[in-house]
């Protein structure tokens, strides 16, 4: 594979250092400014790489490499540098929480935006609207976090200095269930009738060919029993929910809304009643729903639940949101399935409820597909399947093709497509439509190739994956900045597609993605390759010969020779118990193996025939 993990985030991490400044005197904004998601992202890229790859840990000091104290050198020693971070993750909790409230703040900043063509700039009173990319972005940084700091203390002595990373820990709590409270409330459901506006476009998206019908809607609705009959289970709209049970003509969507939806219930914990009033419409938004499931898929990971870094109080919130996550997934993966001869998530690209198409809604789609897909543990055809999808989409954006002249294609990488954040107007009388930009095309594309890739059995679909996210690297090599203080971080489209408008500075936004990619791909690499039919089979046949030419010698008594034949012979039986391990998982290796094992033994067997001429 042509991404090397830890060189490259090292690389990122010197280049973080250089565009940030010392540790004493911390820059951390970007081209967008500063907010509470670009802030937790660059915490972040300092964050996640050690969880992917211990070998880049610095939170024991004693244990620091050499090429990572020199990655972090502006941040000081191999003992200042887990100091400094403690202090920047301490920064970040202080200035995105209400010192009036006390509690922690999610609001969008300067990643909010006015439609194109819009004179008007968002109102400090937009620019402050919460929305769900925060929530997730927070439940990613602070479980990282609270994982980091437990860490460390481990290795600290001084008590002025336990003392404040116990004040961090608390305060990251604090801020992890506020945003799983603000998860839980922004999750939405929709009902609309089969006839509809809304229905019939999913009844298009479903079956392009025909649209809408009765039949149709009786078809998706039976495939949606199960996600139906859990919506009751919510606790929440039950009237909506006995509605659309009883009613046969009723369809739905369910995910996430773009921020706290209007009319949503309070979350009580309890400490806190989280009852912020929510704007945001009821109608589930196909990016910020993924941005979500991703996000709350750390509560449940495997090092969450080791580490035991939800407390009780959260444990009760992941509940709920683990029953959310559930039917989303389910949800939008049951729609982009349904079918037995091509699947509506193969008809690029997808169209929502709303009427809007977008190749970047179909990578959405995806993302969640494969997670369904691998949950429920699908066969290899229909993960090649989501493989021609990415390929297709990789050549619709081109990546692997250059672009036409005036290509809309272009649009995807800049400025990205401009969803509207309908309800946001509501904040105040004659203020601009809001919207949020979705413009990492490239990054969701070779992390959902890695992240397939890691799933298949098939030797052959998996090096087509790896070459497609081969390709998808290159390109996301070619944008990174090439001079000046952002030297080596993302993101410069400009490079790739020269009509694009320069930018000229990083974005923690991009960089992110990129070492999210990084770490899906050291995932990749640790995992098992998946054994080739061929070669499995060739090794097996190896391996009989072996053993019956190992059987013979021992039937011929030369394990009671001389101490030089003893030591050989239990060399090769060594050789051979590794093979028959390594058999199921590394063919090649234990290939190898025998190899060596059927050549020691034809020595003896030619030092016999030797003997026997003489």
């Amino acid at each position: 594979m042509r991404l090397q993990p830890r060189q490259e985030l090292l690389s990122v991490w010197k280049a973080i250092s250089r565009w940030c400044g010392s540790g004493q005197e911390f820059a951390w904004g970007d081209r967008s400014g500063r907010n509470s998601i670009s802030d937790a992202e660059l915490l972040l890229c300092l964050l996640l790489p050690p969880t992917k790859l211990p070998g880049i840990r610095f939170d024991r000091p004693d244990e620091t490499k050499p090429d990572v104290c020199a990655a972090l050198a502006p941040f000081g020693s191999a003992v200042e540098i887990p100091q400094r971070v403690v202090r920047l993750i301490g920064e970040y909790l202080q200035d995105y929480t209400d010192p009036e409230t006390g509690l922690p703040e999610f609001s969008g900043g300067s990643y909010l935006s006015t439609a194109p063509g819009e004179e008007r700039e968002p109102t400090a009173e937009q620019r402050a609207l919460e929305v769900v990319d925060s929530y997730a972005t927070s439940v990613v940084l602070t479980t990282a976090a609270i994982g980091f700091v437990r860490g460390y203390r481990r290795q600290v002595r001084r008590p002025s200095h336990r003392e404040e990373i116990d004040r961090v820990e608390i305060a990251a709590q604090r801020r992890l269930t506020a945003a799983m409270a603000g998860l839980q409330r922004s999750f939405t459901l929709s009902v609309f009738r089969g006839d509809s506006r809304e229905g019939r476009a999913l009844c298009e998206t479903v079956n392009p060919e025909d649209g809408y019908s009765a039949e149709l809607v009786a078809r998706i609705r039976n495939s949606l029993g199960d996600v139906m009959a859990g919506l009751r289970e919510l606790g929440s709209s039950a009237e909506e929910v006995d509605a659309l049970l009883e009613n046969r003509d009723l369809l739905f969507e369910c995910g996430w809304s773009w921020g706290i939806v209007r009319d949503a219930a309070p979350v009580k914990t309890p400490t806190t009643v989280y009852a912020q009033p929510g704007l945001a419409e009821p109608a589930p938004y196909l990016y910020f729903t993924v941005v979500a499931v991703d996000g709350i898929r750390d509560l449940f990971s495997r090092d969450t639940r080791l580490k035991g870094l939800l407390d009780e109080e959260q444990q009760s919130l992941a509940r709920v949101l683990n029953l959310q996550w559930d039917l989303a997934q389910r949800y939008w993966s049951t729609i982009a399935t349904l079918g037995e001869d091509r699947w509506p998530v193969e008809d690029l690209p997808w169209r929502t409820t709303d009427e809007e198409e977008s190749d970047y809604y179909s990578l959405l789609v995806v993302s969640l597909v494969r997670h369904a897909l691998v949950d429920r543990g699908a066969p290899d055809s229909d993960l090649a399947r989501i493989a021609r999808v990415l390929e297709d989409l990789a050549d619709r954006g081109r990546i692997r093709r250059r672009p036409l002249a005036d290509d809309p294609a272009l649009k995807l990488h800049h400025p990205g497509t401009w969803v509207a954040l309908n309800g946001s107007e509501l904040v105040g009388p004659d203020v601009p439509p809001l919207g949020w930009r979705l413009g990492e095309l490239g990054t969701l594309l070779l992390g959902r190739a890695l992240a397939v890739a890691a799933q298949v059995n098939d030797h052959r679909l998996r090096a087509r994956l790896l070459r497609l996210a081969d390709e998808a690297w290159r390109h996301l090599e070619q944008r990174r900045l090439r001079d000046g203080r952002g030297t080596g971080l993302w993101d410069e489209a400009s490079n790739v597609y020269p009509t694009l408008p320069h930018r000229g500075a990083p974005s923690w936004y991009h960089t992110t993605r990129v070492v999210q990619c990084m770490g899906t791909a050291a995932d990749l690499i640790r995992g098992e390759p998946p054994p080739g039919l061929v070669l499995s089979d060739v090794a097996s046949e190896l391996l009989v010969e072996a053993e019956d030419v190992f059987d013979e010698e021992q039937l011929r008594g030369s394990g009671e020779g001389g101490p030089a034949l003893r030591d050989s012979l239990s060399r090769q039986a060594i050789g051979l118990r590794r093979a028959r391990r390594l058999l199921p998982t590394r063919p090649g290796t234990a290939a190898a193996l025998i190899l060596d094992v059927l050549r020691e033994l034809d020595k003896l067997a030619a030092a016999r025939e030797s003997e026997v001429g003489d």
